[in-house]
């Protein structure tokens, strides 16, 4: 490939310029084509849909790998702002809830239906649930169906900010199905002891009050109650230990037994 300048670099794919106004999504040779198809149609359907999203262009060959064609955002991440004024970092918790209802209005028709999704996920942390796997499917399909997009991977880092506008990326995660399970998985995220090894000792000061802001704020604007956001906290949280985050799984696990258990009113502030 002609040397290209490297703006970013994931555990996937590395990003390059590409002319102007433009990036290029460079898969790594081991990634496979049909999951590199897969995130081209994600991109085209939630774009389609309105969601604020990265323009996909087209889908291209570079070196006999297949890379994908985006719009360059001339941004800065939500968390690269944050982080360098932490004293701004509630007010952008606020903005942050805005920005997840305007996901939320979009259709998520013709994406996977996120219990599926959700089911896959707690199937494969069977081991660590000791035994509540099958209780916490059960509970997961007694949920209500939904037919919005979900991003379902909606954090700062995650969420780009320009001149004009807010747009959000990586979008290999959207599902079609509630907005209130997309709201507890990004509870959730906040929350996490983890975020205080990777985003700082500025952010942990102000962790707690960058999540009740964007909680009060989402619940306030889209009418849907701490009840319905907490009412996913048991299937999000098991199917979140696949992934295996430092520091989190005791922590989820206590969260589980609490709900499971009935020991504890809320889930949301605790």
């Amino acid at each position: 490939m002609v040397k290209r300048e490297l703006i970013g670099k994931g555990m996937t794919a590395e990003v390059y310029a590409w002319g102007q106004d433009q990036v290029l999504k460079r898969y790594y040779d081991w990634v496979q084509k049909e999951w590199i198809k897969h995130e081209w149609c994600l991109a085209k359907a939630v774009n389609d849909a309105g969601a604020p999203s990265p323009r996909p262009i087209e889908m291209i060959e570079v070196d006999g790998m297949l890379g994908l064609l985006y719009e360059r955002i001339a941004g800065t991440s939500m968390l690269s702002l944050m982080q360098a004024s932490p004293q701004k970092a509630v007010g952008f918790s606020e903005e942050m809830a805005q920005l997840h209802i305007e996901v939320h209005r979009c259709s998520g028709a013709g994406l996977l239906r996120q219990k599926d999704v959700l089911v896959q996920a707690i199937s494969e942390s069977a081991t660590i649930l000791l035994g509540n796997m099958e209780r916490v499917c059960t509970y997961l399909d007694a949920l209500p169906e939904g037919g919005q997009l979900c991003h379902g991977d909606f954090h700062p880092d995650n969420i780009m900010l320009t001149d004009t506008s807010s747009v959000v990326i990586d979008w290999n995660t959207a599902t079609n199905g509630q907005p209130s399970c997309d709201v507890a998985r990004t509870s959730l995220m906040l929350r996490s002891p983890f975020v205080s090894e990777i985003a700082g000792e500025g952010i942990k000061t102000v962790q707690y009050e960058m999540h009740r802001a964007y909680i009060e704020k989402y619940t306030a604007l889209s009418g849907i109650s701490l009840a319905e956001v907490e009412a996913w906290m048991l299937p999000v949280a098991a199917a979140r230990l696949r992934e295996n985050i430092p520091g989190e799984q005791d922590w989820l696990l206590g969260i589980i037994e609490e709900i499971l258990q009935g020991t504890s009113k809320t889930y949301l502030f605790g």
